[in-house]
């Protein structure tokens, strides 16, 4: 008899290829849209708070008879936040979410004051409690006859029934997502109030609690859950058994908003050749070129407008000539002449004032400058600062006009170049106006160290590379891995990225281990195709394979990940994965690219600096910090909001992030 559980028919309510791509990877495939990452351990607490309500602690077992609905709902709050405690600490990891963590708490205490609220009147809140909970969390099953076909194993597992003081039986269903799709939940709990009558003849409302972390209550009529079952959900059983002997005859969604935040996307397209245009064409907000019926690029949707170089515009152009003016001034009084033999180059935060004092005086410059320097601030509170470049000297000021460096120009200059081979990406715009650029495939920066204080432009200079380095490319040619500790950088990118992805937002810290460990195993399988073939890397192969068997360059890309280091535990592991990645995964075409707001001795390791080659700091609070990036100071004294220094193994370069 086949099997089929409720969660797989929420699925195909949403998708019926979802459900059969599942079992064709013998796995259950969900969307990773609206998930808690702490849903289990709620879970978990309210069911041990379920398993134990026999047993109150002193506190509960003490509340008299009529005790204020309020007392009841603390001393509740204070039993279940027990449990909470044990959990965070059995695992470490739990302290490094903090906020989520305070929302899991909140949850809790809107389920204590739901508990308070249920239980009668004129009863001990001890008995009260014992007698409310039915059960808790089991299995339960039913079957589901088929005409003229083999019968359906129908399973699930129910949260818990209620006995109420109403003397009804309510089976209720927990949620802690910010989903808000009633029509899944309806027909979840409407199932579980079908196999539970088969199941045990219990006849029970079915109830969803959506803790957000708020409460939000919703019950469904017998006759309006019965009706759902008979008429929509007993049929969509009977085919699902039909789509497991045969995925290929499962009907396309017919929801157009689920395509781009699709996990089995690439196996959609592979097992389901007609084309979806909610499938297939790109999200309208994804940074990659459209093409046509024809194949060919059609035009980009980010029009480019920008010149190659920007010349100075007029309020950079009076800005220079005064400071000029002004430098001019206090070198004069110090006996030292000089001249600006160019015009001024006009970044998009720096101006910059290139200086030359004549053949033999140069020394004379240097040694004024630390003068013109300090002149100008205390006299007339101008910043400068002073590059000497060989024999180049220039004066920087900041200023007064910031510029915006958007990507689309970027990428449609460079887009002849980004296209050559995956792992190519732009970062921003050096001072001087011309694209800051790199290529993982690059020894020097194959792999990638970013280091950066609150409001330096970290999160937006790590969206910007991974745009560029997707936006000509087609996810069977580079793929990425995105961890986030602290759940703020990617979520709002998720979908933009969606195809592009291996796998859902990564967000703790054993999953993030997994992952490394997972992709030291494939490097290994990828240096033995590569050993079988006699190649030396993963560019060699892709030129020698047929298409189909070429390999995607893999990028992982953790936010925050001094996060992934608080349990000791895992450090080491995690260490260990980082080292061998950083040693020999580059010909293999996996990319490390590792930042953090927190750039100290204990975060930025002697294993992780000495494995991650490329370095880009942004602005850092102590000279400390810029010299664990970058070798020396200066990130210290960066602008904030995307200003940036950059070391590829050529030298420092001072830039601007650029903006999606």
């Amino acid at each position: 008899m086949k099997s089929v559980s409720v969660t797989e028919v929420r699925n195909a309510l949403r998708c019926p290829r979802l459900f059969a791509l599942g079992r064709l990877r013998g796995q259950q495939v969900g969307f990773p849209v609206g998930e808690s990452s702490l849903g289990a351990t709620f879970h978990r607490i309210v069911d041990a708070f379920a398993r134990s309500v026999d047993s109150p602690p002193p506190r509960v077992a003490a509340l008299p008879v009529g005790a204020p609905r309020d007392d009841v709902a603390a001393a509740l709050s204070g039993w279940l936040l027990g449990y909470l405690a044990r959990e965070l600490a059995a695992n470490a990891a739990l302290a490094t979410m903090v906020a989520e963590v305070d929302d899991l708490a909140d949850a809790l205490r809107s389920f204590a004051r739901f508990i308070a609220d249920e239980l009668p009147l004129g009863t001990g809140a001890a008995v009260a409690v014992a007698g409310l909970f039915k059960y808790g969390e089991r299995p339960i099953e039913a079957t589901v006859e088929r005409t003229g076909a083999e019968a359906v194993r129908l399973t699930g597992r129910i949260d818990a029934l209620y006995a109420t003081a109403r003397g009804e039986l309510d089976l209720v269903e927990y949620k802690l997502t910010a989903e808000a799709n009633q029509e899944l939940d309806r027909a979840q709990v409407a199932l579980y109030r079908f196999i539970l009558r088969q199941h045990e003849g219990i006849d029970a409302c079915p109830v969803v609690l959506r803790f957000n972390p708020e409460l939000v209550i919703t019950r469904i009529p017998g006759p309006e859950a019965d009706a759902l079952v008979e008429r929509q959900l007993l049929p969509l059983v009977a085919s699902m058994a039909g789509w497991a002997e045969s995925p290929h005859g499962a009907p396309a969604t017919q929801r157009a908003d689920l395509c781009p935040a699709c996990p089995v996307r690439e196996a959609c397209v592979t097992t389901y050749a007609e084309r979806l245009s909610s499938r297939d064409d790109p999200p309208a907000g994804a940074l990659r070129p459209r093409t046509g019926p024809d194949g060919q690029s059609a035009p980009h949707q980010i029009p480019s407008t920008a010149p190659v170089v920007s010349p100075p515009d007029e309020d950079a152009r009076k800005q220079a000539e005064n400071v000029k003016a002004r430098i001019q001034a206090v070198l004069r009084s110090l006996g030292v002449s000089a001249s600006f033999p160019r015009d001024a180059v006009a970044g998009a935060r720096l101006i910059g004032l290139e200086i030359s004092a004549g053949r033999g005086r140069v020394a004379a410059l240097d040694g004024a400058a630390k003068e013109v320097i300090h002149r100008l601030r205390s006299e007339h509170d101008l910043e400068l600062s002073y590059e000497k470049l060989n024999g180049l000297r220039r004066f920087w000021t900041v200023r007064r006009s910031p510029r915006a460096v958007p990507l689309g120009p970027l990428l449609d200059r460079e887009r002849s170049w980004l296209s050559e081979r995956p792992g190519r990406f732009i970062l921003g715009e050096t001072n001087d106006g011309s694209v800051l650029k790199g290529d993982l495939g690059d020894s020097t920066l194959c792999h990638l160290l970013v280091g950066g204080t609150t409001g330096s432009g970290k999160s937006v200079l790590l969206k910007v590379l991974i745009a560029s380095l997707a936006q000509y490319h087609a996810p069977s040619h580079i793929q990425f891995t995105l961890i986030d500790p602290k759940r703020v950088t990617f979520g709002s990118f998720r979908k933009q990225l969606s195809s592009h992805l291996a796998q859902p937002l990564c967000h703790d810290a054993d999953s993030a281990l997994q992952v490394l460990e997972g992709l030291v195993d494939e490097m290994e399988r990828r240096y033995a195709l590569l050993a079988l073939r006699e190649l030396d890397d993963i560019n060699e192969y892709n030129g020698a394979a047929a298409p189909g068997e070429q390999l995607p360059r893999h990028v992982v890309v953790i936010d925050e990940y001094q996060d992934l280091l608080t349990d000791k535990a895992l450090r080491g592991p995690f260490e260990a994965a980082v080292q061998r990645l950083g040693a020999k995964a580059r010909a293999a075409g996996i990319h490390l690219i590792l930042a953090t707001q927190r750039p100290d001795a204990t975060t930025v390791t002697g294993v992780i600096k000495a494995n991650l080659p490329g370095r880009i700091a942004l602005r850092v609070q102590q000279k400390i910090n810029s010299r664990i990036i970058l070798g020396q100071t200066g990130a210290e004294e960066l602008l904030g909001r995307g200003d940036m220094l950059a070391d590829f193994g050529q030298g420092l370069i001072r830039g601007q992030a650029a903006t999606l």
